[in-house]
């Protein structure tokens, strides 16, 4: 498996997103840059000028409408075809650490984190109203929000949200390693556990929604998204950022990739970086391939698979993005199913 690179800024890849087609993606950075490439050739078409470090992404099924947060407290929404910006959403204080449209692309979810003890930990859900956005330009999100529910430092310090099948629910982790449900549109609780010792980087759904996975600093855990019973879990030495699902769960590929490694500021005190991506398969618990890349000049930020499953993306430190499509050995060979 030969992956090639692209590049489009010097700072860290924090987040990736490919359209619901499979022919674009697209790769948010700390300088403020959204890329957006050719999936089959590594082509750049064009790129997107946010209002400060991107760490999330979202898109319209449709392709049509790009939404981006960042660390300054805005989130923008662009023009996909031509890189207009039609407008953005304004909070003071608070980043906006991550965006999801919900199924069918009528809400929009927005995280936010404080910048000071003033504030609070928020999950806001707007309409997503493209033309009322066009009209605006310029908005502050108290005048937008539909629904909000925040929480005390002390009780629960969010970093992701998402919508959880048929947007009947809404499921949120922890800085502290805590995952939470809520039923929706009520937000009555209906699950909260204790999953990991530090941070819950990054959580995701399987595409039918039948299992939920988590990478944290102590590995991976693959979840029932009803009962938050842990089903599987895979333990690695080195902190995991992030973690994907097979789009192929349910067609002899249950596999889920995981990676991360050392935080570079702490590269130069080990030999032994992690810098590794998993193959795990979920059925049998067990790690079933490990992929590394020679050149890989620090940690994994980001993964996310094709949405035919034939391959995935990284997003990493220095800029890099790397496409990975997996070769004949992986459908052939009897170890990968």
């Amino acid at each position: 498996m030969r992956p090639f690179h692209v590049r489009g800024t010097e700072r860290a890849v924090q987040c990736i997103k490919i359209n619901y087609d499979g022919d674009l993606f697209f790769t948010g950075s700390q300088d403020g840059v959204i890329n957006c490439w050719i999936l089959e050739t590594g082509e750049r078409l064009g790129n997107y000028k946010t209002s400060g470090a991107v760490k999330t992404l979202d898109l319209t099924d449709n392709s049509e409408y790009l939404i981006s947060g960042s660390l300054e407290g805005t989130v923008d929404l662009f023009q996909v075809n031509g890189g207009v910006n039609i407008g953005n959403i304004k909070a003071d204080e608070r980043k906006a650490r991550w965006v999801e449209l919900s199924i069918g692309d009528q809400l929009l979810l927005v995280c936010y984190q404080p910048m000071n003890s003033k504030q609070k930990y928020e999950i806001r859900i707007l309409d997503f109203n493209v033309p009322e956005f066009k009209r605006l330009k310029t908005v502050e999100v108290n005048k937008i929000t539909k629904q909000l529910i925040d929480f005390e430092a002390q009780d629960f310090q969010l970093n992701q949200a998402s919508w959880g099948y048929l947007n009947e629910s809404i499921t949120a982790s922890s800085l502290t390693g805590e995952l939470i449900i809520f039923q929706y549109p009520s937000f009555k609780l209906h699950k909260r556990v204790q999953l990991h010792e530090g941070e819950i980087k990054q959580f995701v759904y399987s595409k039918d929604y039948t299992i939920l996975a988590t990478a944290a600093n102590d590995g991976c855990k693959v979840l029932d998204p009803h009962t938050l019973e842990v089903l599987r879990y895979f333990k690695y030495e080195v902190p995991m950022n992030t973690v994907a699902i097979s789009p192929l769960l349910n067609k002899k590929k249950p596999h889920l990739i995981v990676a991360g490694g050392i935080p570079a500021r702490e590269t130069a005190r080990t030999k032994f970086q992690g810098f590794d991506i998993h193959i795990c398969n979920i059925v049998y618990e067990e790690e079933v391939g490990k992929i590394l890349n020679p050149n890989q000049i620090g940690p994994i930020n980001m993964l996310q698979f094709f949405p035919d499953g034939k391959g995935f993306i990284t997003g990493e430190e220095g800029g890099y993005s790397r496409v990975y499509k997996f070769d004949s050995s992986y459908w052939e060979n009897d170890l990968f199913k």
